[in-house]
């Protein structure tokens, strides 16, 4: 399973990277919002996980510009935010963000043994949404 990881926090991208890895995910991860958007059309991930607040582009626009292009239309995205109390896991927000899509989301910091849990649901193709 490939995994694009947008995040802006440099020290939790390095965590979730090396987490993500050493459980034999296939795993991309850039700070910056417009070359995770290149990487993303390039590579097509099976799985987006991605801040909600970046600089430049937030995670919801970068959502929602991805979801206009038919590879992404069904390609999970969730949001690793501090918007929401960590304990909150696996829970969809009411979709108004990006277009009616309804999206997961994972509170931060989370737990790594949630994290792995909702990766590892996508992988076996039940993950929701």
């Amino acid at each position: 399973m490939k995994i694009l990881l947008i995040d802006d926090d440099v020290d939790l991208c390095q965590l979730t990277l090396k987490v993500l890895t050493k459980h034999g995910y296939d795993v991309d991860a850039f700070q910056d919002a417009t070359q995770g958007i290149e990487h993303a059309r390039r590579q097509k991930p099976d799985l987006i996980l991605m801040d909600i607040m970046m600089p430049g582009l937030s995670g919801p626009e970068i959502a929602t510009l991805l979801k206009k292009e038919d590879h992404f239309r069904f390609v999970p995205i969730v949001f690793l935010t501090g918007l929401v109390d960590a304990s909150e896991t696996g829970g969809e927000n009411d979709g108004l963000m990006v277009g009616g899509v309804k999206y997961r989301t994972l509170g931060k910091p989370y737990e790594i043994d949630n994290l792995l849990a909702m990766v590892e649901a996508y992988d076996r193709g039940t993950g929701g949404d």
